[in-house]
C-alpha cells in the first residue's frame, strides 16, 4: 500500500504515492538517456519529419488536419509554438521515475482528450499556460537536470512532440544528459510514437477504459481503446518492463500501465490487467489509481461519477489483480490524498 506524500499534479488522471508490492525501495539507478546514442544528423531528421506533420497536423489519432506550422491551433488546442504551464520537481509519482530526488516534470498546456472528469483543467481545457521559444525550454530541462531531477517527465505529451523533441535536442548540446519519460493517456498515433523509438527511456502509459462507448462519454473520442491497446504495445516493444540492478534499485527503462478506477466503472479492471498480462507481460508493472475524485464537469449527475470510489469497488479492483498473474505494481491508499 502506499503511504502518505505531497499531492502531485499530472496527466488528467490522479496520480499519487505508491509503494512495490513485493521490494519496496524507492531508489533510481543512474543512468544516462537514451537519446545520447542517436546521433545529430538522425536526430535533426526526426524534428524535422515531425515538424512537417504539423503542416496538415496528423500528430495524433485526432488526424485534425490544422494548419500548425502557420500558426493555427489543432484539436488540441495548441499551435506551433510550445505552451507549457509550469516546470518543478515533482515527488508524487511511482518509484522508478521519482525516486528520492524528484522528476524534473513539465506540465504541457493543451490535450487530445477531452475529459469530463480532468482535475488538470484548466491547462488541459482552458490551456492554460506561457507560450516559450524551443531555447527557452531547452533551459528548462537543463535547468531541471542542475537541480537534482532523476528524469525529464513531459505530461500530456502527445501533442507537443516536435516541439519536445527539439527542445530535448538543443539541451543536449548544452550537457542534458538524464532519461525522459513520456507520461501520456495513450492515445498517441503509432507513426508518432516511432519517432520517440531510441529517444524516450520510460512510458507512463494509462489505460484508462477497455469500454468505447464510456471513452465516448468520458473523454469524448470515439476509438481510444483501440488506439491504446495498440499505443501501448508499441511502447512495450521499445522499451520493454521495468527491472531491476543487482543493488535493487530501478533501473530507469520501461514501461509503466497506470489505471485510473472510476465510480461505477470498477469492472473494467479485469480487461485492463488481462490485456496488460495477455500482450503485453506479466512482468509489466501496472500502477492502481484509487483516488479518483469528481473534478470540471463529473458533478453532471448524467453521468454517474460526481462522487468518490467506495470501498467495495476499490476490494473489487484488488480481488481482480489477486487472479490476474500480474506481479509487479503499486496501489494507493484510499486515505492518501490525490491530485492531477
Amino acid at each position: 500500500m502506499g503511504h502518505k506524500q505531497d499531492r502531485p499534479v499530472d496527466s488528467g488522471a490522479v496520480a499519487a504515492t505508491r509503494q512495490d508490492t513485493e521490494t519496496g525501495p524507492e531508489v533510481v539507478g543512474e543512468a544516462s538517456g537514451a537519446y545520447l546514442q542517436l546521433s545529430d544528423a538522425e536526430f535533426r531528421d526526426r524534428i524535422q519529419t515531425a515538424y512537417r506533420r504539423m503542416a496538415a497536423c496528423d500528430l495524433c489519432p485526432r488526424l485534425c488536419g490544422a494548419a500548425r506550422l502557420s500558426g493555427k491551433a489543432g484539436t488540441c488546442g495548441i499551435a506551433l509554438k510550445p505552451r507549457v504551464f509550469v516546470w518543478n520537481l515533482h515527488h508524487g509519482e511511482e518509484p522508478p521515475v521519482s525516486g528520492t530526488r524528484g522528476s524534473g516534470t513539465v506540465f504541457l498546456s493543451g490535450c487530445n482528450l477531452n475529459c469530463c472528469y480532468c482535475q488538470n483543467y484548466p491547462l488541459s481545457q482552458l490551456h492554460h499556460g506561457t507560450e516559450m521559444p524551443v531555447a527557452k525550454l531547452a533551459d528548462a530541462l537543463v535547468e531541471l537536470q542542475i537541480r537534482g531531477a532523476h528524469n525529464i517527465n513531459f505530461v500530456t505529451p502527445s501533442h507537443q512532440v516536435p516541439q519536445l523533441l527539439a527542445a530535448v535536442f538543443a539541451a543536449r548540446h548544452q550537457g542534458l544528459h538524464i532519461p525522459l519519460v513520456y507520461n501520456t493517456s495513450s492515445y498517441d498515433e503509432l507513426s508518432t510514437l516511432a519517432l520517440l523509438d531510441g529517444i524516450v527511456d520510460i512510458y507512463l502509459g494509462d489505460l484508462r477504459y477497455t469500454t468505447e462507448d464510456v471513452a465516448m462519454e468520458l473523454s469524448g473520442v470515439p476509438n481510444y481503446v483501440q488506439v491504446a491497446e495498440r499505443a501501448l504495445i508499441e511502447m512495450h516493444r521499445q522499451v520493454g518492463d521495468i527491472s531491476m540492478d543487482e543493488q535493487g534499485r530501478y533501473l530507469p527503462r520501461g514501461l509503466i500501465v497506470r489505471y485510473l478506477v472510476l465510480p461505477r466503472h470498477s469492472g473494467m479492471a479485469r480487461d485492463v490487467f488481462r490485456f496488460v498480462a495477455r500482450h503485453l507481460s506479466e512482468q509489466t508493472y501496472v500502477s492502481v489509481m484509487t483516488q479518483y475524485f469528481p473534478a470540471y464537469r463529473a458533478l453532471d449527475p448524467a453521468l454517474g461519477i460526481g462522487r468518490k470510489l467506495t470501498d467495495t469497488e476499490c476490494d473489487r479492483v484488488m480481488r481482480t489483480w489477486s487472479h490476474s498473474g500480474l506481479v509487479h505494481g503499486w496501489v494507493q491508499d484510499m486515505g492518501d490524498d490525490g491530485g492531477a
